[in-house]
């Protein structure tokens, strides 16, 4: 597997009709003071060492940052990664990402498939032959309901096990992600010091067949242990979120 840095000046998009901004530009621009702001919004969502914080900052090709469009105030983020790699003879792109956090008043809003849409697509125009997966790790139901809200095809997932290609898939770049953390017998990534603040994601009295999912593979979640996830960005899968995404509608939906 090879790794390079993907070489974007800032680019930058509105939501329309929502009063929210995403821009993305490279971690190492980033001033004293902009470090300053992330670690704000960072650290109101996660208990972390800030030490922890600057360093996967400074393991992440980009940085995605939310403003809202009145007044320009940061109110989300999130880290993302772009490598080349390789399984099963099966070259292809990975977009990883991490920290993402949105503050509750701007959920709901489709930014983050409207921030996502928009960063495949830079990422076709450098790539245009290439298979494309994007993949994270996570200690929060929310995030993995963005695969089972939105997506076709995702792993893992509770109505079909996951194939044998994807299974090493994720095994190579959870290995990358999680280092001796990563356990394969378990398939989560251990606690690296890190975990959700109390109240980000709290867990509702009922939950729904996925996130008892989430759970079931994820026991550890509470205490930072993260579930890996991947699915392929592919026709199906940009259609499934555009089309969520205009079936939701409307500035508040």
């Amino acid at each position: 597997m090879t790794t390079a840095r993907s070489g974007f000046a800032y680019t930058r998009a509105t939501v329309p009709a929502i009063g929210l901004k995403f821009a993305y530009a490279p971690t190492s621009r980033m001033s004293g003071v902009e470090l300053d702001a992330l670690w704000s919004v960072y650290s109101s969502f996660f208990e972390t060492e800030r030490s922890a914080f600057e360093e996967a900052l400074r393991r992440a090709d980009e940085v995605l940052r939310y403003h809202d469009a009145a007044d320009g105030r940061l109110c989300g983020m999130g880290l993302l990664s772009t490598y080349a790699a390789s399984h099963g003879a099966r070259p292809f792109r990975v977009l990883s990402t991490s920290a993402v956090c949105l503050e509750p008043a701007y959920r709901g809003l489709n930014g983050v498939h409207r921030a996502g849409l928009f960063r495949l697509f830079l990422e076709r125009l450098r790539h245009p032959l290439s298979d494309v997966y994007w993949y994270f790790d996570t200690f929060s139901y929310k995030s993995y309901l963005l695969l089972s809200r939105n997506l076709a095809e995702y792993w893992p997932r509770r109505d079909r096990p996951t194939p044998a290609w994807e299974r090493g898939v994720i095994d190579l770049l959870a290995r990358r992600q999680g280092g001796e953390a990563w356990n394969q017998a378990t398939g989560t990534i251990g606690p690296r010091g890190r975990r959700l603040r109390p109240g980000i994601a709290e867990l509702p009295e009922n939950p729904d067949p996925d996130i008892r999912f989430f759970l079931e593979r994820n026991p550890g979640h509470a205490a930072g242990e993260r579930l890996p996830c991947l699915c392929p960005l592919n026709a199906r899968n940009a259609a499934a979120i555009a089309w969520r995404a205009i079936r939701r509608g409307g500035p508040r939906t």
